[in-house]
């Protein structure tokens, strides 16, 4: 083992923290210039190993600390690294740091980073090989000065401490101390036996009378052991009585307890029903009122549909009589029609028969006035020549062909007039059929659009009352969850209150902290991790306690989170149960209390992931049927019991029961909790789905009613489309009409002219024929006759058109008239009836009849949906109402009975405390009647039977007289007897005592002679080793010389002063350590080459310093340490000393059986050749440093300091 490395920070001159490099296990040299700091880094390291630091005050602790510009140092401290390779250090490492630290106010050690105490320390290095009674492995200046300055007596000393012989001096004056408190105790013993031996003489002549005294004192004691044994047997039966009494009423108050937590929990329950049924009574009346509601609205609206069934049945029946008339109308109507028809027809025929006889006798006179006009101008012309009379027939023919020519272009006009009016009149004709059935069509669609509203409305209708019907689920379900969230937040506030203010505050705070920074794998409390019936809720939470408030996080990483944000913003304080770090371990739980006591873990219903922090909680915990079997449980199975009823029995003895309110349950509360949220998530979800259904009705009822309006306008569309139609085809039908009676004209008109242009032909042809004629002047015969009869004929012809024109005329009239009724009256009549008969349409009235019917129907089965709804809801309500009655007057029961229980509990406590006070009387007279039996003493054997059959009466008469008898003896001393023996017995036992203090002083004396034995003996062995090993350095530092040491034996005392050293001896041998030594001192004589024999007074200095060297050499080899520190202890030796100090370090610390490390300080050159490492101490700034320096470097600086000095000298 060797120092591998020294650190320091703020001791001394060295405030930043030096790390020296590390140590050579042979010889390390430290070099620098006076007050660079060598000397404390010598006292650094002793510091650490040795207690010449111990007991500091404030202010030497201050010395220690670094003191110089900058801030103030408050604490400083030094650590040293051994290589412990050969496990010198009992620490299974290779490398041990053992380091202390100092300050103003602490002075403490580690090792290994782990804080031990000072004794531990000097164990350790004790263990190692550093032993108190050899501390010269660090050798400073001043030690070894103080060695060339030691006296005889002060070596033997040195010696005695190197031996250890201070044990056996400190036992011999414990020895002596002993042996003189014996000879006091001696003394004092003698003194009371004198004492004693007067007594009993006195004592003795008091005996006889005593003994009368005691036989009458012995039957008063028996007596009153009788008495008192009568009353305490009394007393335990008492006793006994009330205990069983207490048991009763322990058990009795037991049950009335266990009725009582019944009843609350039974009234707990009945709250929690009533609230319920309560808030079911409210949501029944509400549902009550909105039907009533509904049920008016509907009401309302079946009135109003009925009245529209009704109007729409008024108008139906209306139509149809309409219907029914009109079509009895146009029948009557058409006949009348047909009739007017009929004769206008016929009436139309003769008037064509008449206009064809009117023409045709008209045209038979046309062709009679024209042949007779032939005749009269063939009578009555008188042309001179054919020529004139020619040319006056072609004039005329020519007259007569423009005419012609002019009526057939009429002619020709007319035609296309007809032709036109015939085209026309087919044009109309079409045109009426197109509109028919544009109108027919419009109907048609109007009769669709018109079921299709019909239908939409039905539609509009069912979804309307399923929207109200889930617009009413939704608002209860609304009220629901806010009644709900309301309790829910009522029952959080009741959980905050019935927390810790503190608590709750982290546990908000932690609720925030994990919301805002998203932190994943807090699980939350410990209470809602678990779950348990009913009955164990306050053996858990007493179990529990704070604990249950304890945060489960999944490792420490989330906890470590959580808890900076928590300190950073002063948020409060929270504890956490990182599942990572829990480790608990396993419980064997007793199995033969079988079901009376059970292992809380297996009540409890948890996640496996939370295992462990159940286990930590409440793994040691069982479930006890009673406080017996909980104490069983505590005291043989070393595991905590809790009884159903919350009484815990620790392992460690603690006792914790009383009553626990139920009311304020936090298992309770937080099974509510729960509830409430997983009621208030279902309600939520139902009033999400019956919105979003409501929303889907909506929507289906918006596109109903887009429908039903894009419908409207369509239906106001048709229906003028019709009437504009049916206005066109009136209009187109007079039009047609119109037409017709132009074409009739134009006709007629085309048959006159057509007349003409035949009687113009005929005309033509006849002048025509005339012209190629002979010219007479005057008419034949035959033509006269012609003549003759034409006129007549012509007379009698235009008596006929007259007759025939007056005909025709007639007929016109009639056809115009019947033309007029038919048109104007009859048929306009007909187009009237029609137009009414359409416009009474039964069928759509019928469909619109039954859609009103349905609409009736469905608002009348709304109303008596709605009544039944309302009269089963009253029954809901009047049943609720009276459940409600019900269980108020249950829970007034309940409550009376709770409060009578609660008194009859009080007045068991009560009887209890009763019971336990006479209880506790008649236990306290027990234990008075058994310390007075007690205090009776030793009674005769007859005592216990002689009295056992006398009454009390009767013992106590007996017990007065033996007091009267015992009166008479009270000059008597009662005690004497007892003092007799008492002095007696202590006679024998001081005799006993003052026997063994001889035997004692005896061994006392023996032990003192072999410590005195011991100690020469270990002087001797000493100092022949320590001779032994001086002689051989002696030789080795000083070659050629010779150095012993030498014992002075101290002279015995003259036989004649032997009293007086017997005196001396009483007075206190303690006073005179040195009266029983053998020894005086060791004394020193060396040689130098072939000188003299010298004392330490002959030599220089630096021979002194090479002896003192010696000596230190050989006390450490009689006890090797592992290293050694030196701090210039080569400063006052001779040049040619230096090198054999520096050679036999050397070979020291190469030696193979037992090498040894050197840390040394010097000024000189001879030990720097012989180092394997040099450290050079600099100083600046009043701060030192230390480092690796090279041999050269070091042999530089020593030169230069060397020359320094001789400069300054």
């Amino acid at each position: 083992m060797h120092i591998k490395q020294v650190i320091i920070e703020g001791f001394k001159s060295y405030k930043d923290q030096t790390i020296a490099e590390p140590f050579s296990n042979k010889i390390n040299t430290v070099v620098g210039a006076n007050g660079s700091g060598k000397s404390n880094f010598f006292h650094a390291v002793r510091f650490v190993l040795n207690d010449i630091f111990s007991g500091l005050r404030a202010g030497d602790r201050q010395k220690l600390l670094h003191e110089g510009a900058g801030h103030a140092v408050l604490s400083a401290y030094v650590e040293i690294v051994f290589d412990n390779s050969d496990n010198r250090f009992p620490v299974d490492r290779e490398e041990v740091r053992l380091r202390r630290t100092i300050g103003l106010k602490k002075d403490e050690y580690y090792l290994d980073k782990k804080h031990i105490t000072k004794t531990e320390v000097v164990n350790l290095l004790e263990t190692a090989g550093f032993s108190r009674a050899n501390p010269y492995y660090v050798v400073q200046q001043g030690k070894i000065m103080a060695m060339t300055t030691m006296k005889d007596h002060e070596r033997l000393d040195l010696l005695k401490e190197i031996g250890g012989t201070k044990v056996y001096e400190e036992r011999r004056e414990e020895s002596l101390k002993v042996m003189k408190e014996t000879e006091g105790r001696r003394k004092r013993i003698e003194e009371v036996v004198a004492q004693l031996e007067e007594r009993l003489a006195e004592l003795d002549e008091e005996r006889e009378e005593l003994a009368k005294y005691r036989q009458v004192d012995k039957e008063r004691r028996s007596l009153e052991y009788t008495i008192y044994d009568k009353d305490l047997h009394e007393t335990r039966t008492n006793l006994d009585k009330l205990e069983s009494e207490r048991q009763q009423e322990a058990e009795e108050a037991a049950r009335v307890h266990n009725e009582m937590q019944e009843a609350h929990t039974r009234l707990k329950r009945l709250d929690k029903d009533l609230k319920q049924l309560t808030t079911h009574q409210a949501s029944l009346k509400r549902k009550w009122e909105e039907v009533g509601e509904e049920k008016a609205e509907a009401i309302k609206t079946y009135v109003k549909v009925d009245l529209d069934v009704k109007d729409q049945e008024d108008l139906a029946e209306t139509d149809a009589k309409t219907q029914a008339q009109c079509q009895k109308d146009l029948k009557g109507l058409s006949k009348q029609i047909e009739s007017k028809q009929a004769e206008l027809e016929k009436a139309q025929v003769e008037l064509q028969h008449q206009q064809k006889t009117e023409a045709a006798v008209q045209k038979r006179i046309g062709e009679a006035e024209r042949r007779i006009q032939s005749l009269h101008g063939k009578q009555g012309k008188k042309w001179t020549s054919k020529k004139e009379r020619d040319d006056s027939l072609n004039a005329e023919v020519q007259q007569l062909q423009e005419t012609l020519s002019k009526q057939q272009d009429y002619t020709q006009t007319l035609q296309t007039e007809v032709a036109q009016l015939s085209s026309a009149c087919m044009d109309k004709s079409q045109e009426i059929g197109n509109q028919q059935a544009a109108i027919k069509q419009r109907k048609d669609n109007l009769t669709r659009c018109d079921r299709e509203q019909n239908e939409l409305h039905e539609r509009r209708n069912s979804l309307q009352n399923e929207k109200k019907e889930l617009w009413s689920q939704e608002d209860s379900v609304r009220r629901q969850t806010d009644e709900l969230r309301g309790e829910l937040l009522q029952k959080e506030r009741r959980l905050e209150n019935a927390i810790a203010r503190d608590i709750n505050r982290g546990l908000q705070a932690v609720k925030q902290v994990t919301r805002t920074h998203n932190i994943q794998g807090v699980h939350g409390v410990l209470l809602e991790l678990l779950s348990c019936k009913s009955n164990l809720h306050t053996a858990v939470e007493v179990t529990g306690g704070n604990q249950l408030f304890h945060i489960v996080v999944d490792n420490d990483t989330v906890a470590t989170k959580i808890v900076e944000v928590l300190t950073r913003d002063k948020m409060g304080r929270a504890t956490f149960l990182p599942l990572n770090r829990i480790n608990p371990s396993d419980v064997n739980y007793p199995e033969h209390h079988g079901s009376d006591a059970v292992p809380m873990l297996k009540l409890l219903k948890f996640s496996s992931k939370f295992a462990p922090a159940m286990k930590q909680v409440f793994g040691r915990t069982m479930v006890c049927k009673d406080v017996d079997v909980a104490n069983k449980v505590a005291h043989r199975d070393n595991l905590d019991g809790v009884t159903m009823e919350g009484t815990q029995v620790s392992k460690k003895g603690v006792f914790k029961g009383g009553f626990h309110d139920l009311s304020r349950s936090r298992l309770d509360l937080m099974k509510a909790i729960k509830e409430l949220h997983e009621q208030v998530e279902k309600a939520n979800d139902g009033a999400e789905k019956r919105e979003a259904q409501a929303m889907q009705v909506e929507n289906d009822l918006n596109a109903i009613l887009t429908e039903m309006q894009r419908l409207e306008p369509k239906q106001h569309y048709l229906k003028e489309g019709i009437a504009q139609l049916e206005s066109d085809l009136a209009s187109l039908t007079q039009q047609e009409s119109s037409l017709r009676k132009q074409l009739e004209q134009k006709e007629t008109r085309l048959q006159t002219v057509e007349a003409n242009i035949q009687e113009l032909k005929q005309s033509v042809q006849e002048h025509q024929a005339e012209l190629h004629t002979e010219l007479h002047n005057h008419l034949s015969a035959v033509e006269r006759q012609e003549l003759a009869d034409l006129t007549p004929r012509l007379k009698q012809l235009q008596e006929e058109v007259v007759r025939v024109g007056g005909q025709r005329m007639e007929e016109e009239a009639r056809v115009t008239e019947l033309q007029d009724v038919l048109n104007t009256n009859l048929l306009k009549r007909c187009h009237e009836l029609t137009h009414r008969l359409e416009q009474a349409d039964v069928e759509a009235d019928r469909q619109r009849l039954e859609s009103r019917r349905k609409e009736a129907q469905a608002a009348e089965a709304a109303v008596k949906e709605l009544s039944e709804r309302e009269r089963r809801l009253e029954g809901e309500l009047e049943e609720a109402t009276k459940q409600v009655r019900d269980l108020k007057e249950e829970a007034d029961n309940l409550k009376d009975t709770e409060t009578s229980e609660a008194q009859h509990v009080q007045d068991e406590q009560k009887a209890l405390e009763t019971l336990m006070s006479k209880r506790s009387a008649l236990q306290g007279k027990r234990t008075e009647l058994e310390r007075k039996i007690k205090d009776l003493g030793s009674l005769p054997s007859e005592a216990f039977e002689k009295w056992r059959d006398h009454s009390l009466q009767e013992l106590h008469k007996l017990l007065q007289k033996a007091n009267s008898q015992l009166k008479k003896f009270s000059h008597v001393n009662k005690k004497a007897l007892d003092q007799y023996t008492n002095f007696t017995e202590q006679r024998e036992e001081l005799a006993r005592r003052q026997t063994e203090n001889g035997r004692g002083e005896d061994k006392i004396k023996q032990l003192i002679q072999t410590l005195d034995m011991r100690k020469d003996e270990a002087i001797e062995r000493t100092f022949k080793q320590v001779a032994k090993n001086f002689r051989e350095i002696f030789q080795e530092l000083a070659p050629g010389g010779r150095g012993e040491l030498v014992m002075q034996k101290r002279l015995r005392p003259d036989p004649q002063d032997e009293p007086e050293a017997e005196e001396e001896e009483e007075a206190g041998p303690s006073d005179r350590p040195d009266a029983m030594e053998r020894y005086a001192g060791v004394k020193v004589k060396v040689s130098f080459g072939s000188g003299e024999t010298m004392a330490m007074k002959q030599l220089s200095g630096g021979q002194k310093t090479l002896v003192a060297l010696a000596l230190i050499f050989a006390i450490q080899r009689c006890d090797p340490a592992p290293f050694y520190l030196f701090d210039e202890i080569d400063a006052a030796l001779d040049p040619q000393y230096r090198t054999t100090v520096a050679k036999m370090l050397a070979k020291q610390a190469n030696d193979p059986r037992n090498p040894a490390q050197f840390i040394i300080t010097t000024f000189h050159p001879q030990i720097i050749h012989e180092t394997d490492k040099v450290y050079g101490v600099s100083h600046q700034n009043r701060i030192s440093r230390i480092e690796v320096v090279t041999k050269e470097d070091a042999l530089d600086f020593l030169q230069s300091e060397e020359n320094r000095q001789k400069t300054n000298e």
